[in-house]
């Protein structure tokens, strides 16, 4: 039964779980009490129960983002990976001035075919950050460029990326239109971020001792490239792309897939060629793959299903109506809060999917009722907002990774990349406010 005190004790419950993140509880955990929590105070305690019983079984989300975990599973395995990023590289190593910019572009690149960013720190990092030291790139710029391009936004382009499965569920519009729309305000904001930290770096050289990283560029490793094995990373998103019926192509395909090929069976398909194409110890591989699709499961389903029983917590108090009224018009308010909400979150957390995901299952669902091309503008700001907050939070796994290759703190590869995400950010909101 709802009474005058339920919504100063619901925004009670909710600063409280911001508290408990910031303090580093864990956030499955903190999302899940505070759902409980919301829904008994409204009376309605088994929503909760019911809402993470009812995602955990939801093929929908669970096939796309599961199946691209476990293929980049695989990739690592067979270091298909590594074999992109130094295709990848080849151009611009000898280069020292392209080595900021050309490094950002690697691991954007690298992030869309490897949508976690720790993972893709970890196959461009040991290739990139020796080659910039042996450039003579202080070692605060090495890891912000690591940062920066393997967490600012290229996972967006995945079609298995959780931010972007879930405003299509929440929206019902398809994958690769999502990706469409999401393409110029992620990279007008991708590139306004990577020209001001490129400025700075060539102007502002940081005065942070770091401990010396004695290499030279015979120090590092220049094994054959696989072509064949670097072409795989890309596989599922050039299928899927490919096979939209817009193209026309694959005839027979259309017949089988009128609405083009699901992430799923791409990520299966590509996961196939990858066993062929190295056909040695399969066993192991396929018992990689499958590793995979379980940490997707345990570290992003996970978040997935805690944030719905949040949500679920919310709508029970009334707290997601007030949200959605808030940003129903897509105003400039509107749009300011979409993206600056996230982005807080992802600051505080470090984590960029789950405020990005709570905010998409908060907001969009209402909205698409109405608009959905607007409903699915707020839930890419959302995404980006996240992505970008996760980017430049010292707290976040990509950055402590980072700052641990390169002996230097968290904070201050954090003093290189804010200042250029919110730069970019902004020029997000505006592309947004002109064009949408």
């Amino acid at each position: 039964m709802m009474t005058s005190l339920t919504t100063p004790a619901a925004i009670i419950i909710v600063v409280a779980a911001i508290i408990a993140i910031i303090r580093h509880y864990d956030v499955r955990l903190v999302l899940f009490t505070a759902g409980l929590l919301l829904a008994s105070l409204a009376g309605k305690p088994l929503l909760v129960f019911t809402a993470f019983e009812e995602k955990m079984g939801d093929g929908s989300v669970i096939a796309p983002i599961c199946t691209a975990m476990g293929y980049a599973f695989l990739l690592r395995t067979i270091g298909a990976d590594k074999h992109m990023v130094r295709l990848l590289i080849a151009p611009i190593r000898t280069m020292r001035f392209l080595l900021v910019p050309g490094g950002c572009l690697i691991g954007f690149f690298t992030n869309m075919a490897i949508t976690s960013q720790t993972a893709s720190a970890a196959a461009v990092g040991p290739i990139l950050i020796p080659i910039m030291l042996a450039a003579r790139w202080h070692p605060v710029i090495a890891g912000a460029t690591l940062v920066l391009g393997c967490s600012a936004g290229g996972n967006l382009f995945n079609p298995g990326e959780p931010d972007i499965v879930t405003i299509h569920k929440a929206s019902g519009m398809d994958i690769p239109a999502i990706i469409n729309n999401t393409f110029m305000p992620e990279i007008i904001g991708f590139g306004i971020a990577v020209i001001v930290f490129t400025i700075m770096a060539h102007l502002f050289t940081p005065k942070h001792n770091a401990q010396a990283l004695e290499q030279t560029h015979e120090d590092i490793p220049d094994e054959k490239i696989n072509i064949a094995k670097a072409l795989l990373p890309p596989l599922p998103i050039i299928i899927l792309i490919l096979s939209q019926p817009s193209f026309g192509l694959w005839h027979d395909i259309l017949t089988i897939y009128p609405k083009g090929i699901p992430v799923a069976h791409a990520m299966l398909f590509s996961a196939i060629i990858a066993i062929l194409l190295s056909h040695r110890d399969i066993n192991h591989k396929t018992e990689q793959f499958f590793e995979g699709i379980g940490y997707g499961f345990i570290h992003v389903i996970a978040l997935i299903i805690t944030a719905t029983c949040f949500i679920n917590g919310l709508e029970a108090v009334g707290l997601v109506n007030t949200l959605v009224q808030s940003v129903k018009e897509f105003d400039f308010t509107a749009k300011i809060i979409s993206g600056i909400v996230p982005y807080s979150f992802a600051i505080i957390s470090g984590s960029g999917t789950a405020p990005s995901v709570a905010f998409t299952k908060a907001v969009v669902p209402a909205l698409a009722a109405h608009n959905p091309v607007q409903a699915v503008d707020i839930g890419i700001l959302g995404a980006i907002g996240a992505t970008f907050g996760r980017t430049m939070s010292p707290v976040a796994a990509v950055i402590i990774f980072s700052a641990g290759l390169c002996h230097i703190k968290p904070l201050h590869i954090v003093e290189r990349t804010a200042p250029a995400l919110l730069c970019g950010f902004v020029g997000v909101l505006i592309y947004m406010m002109i064009f949408r």
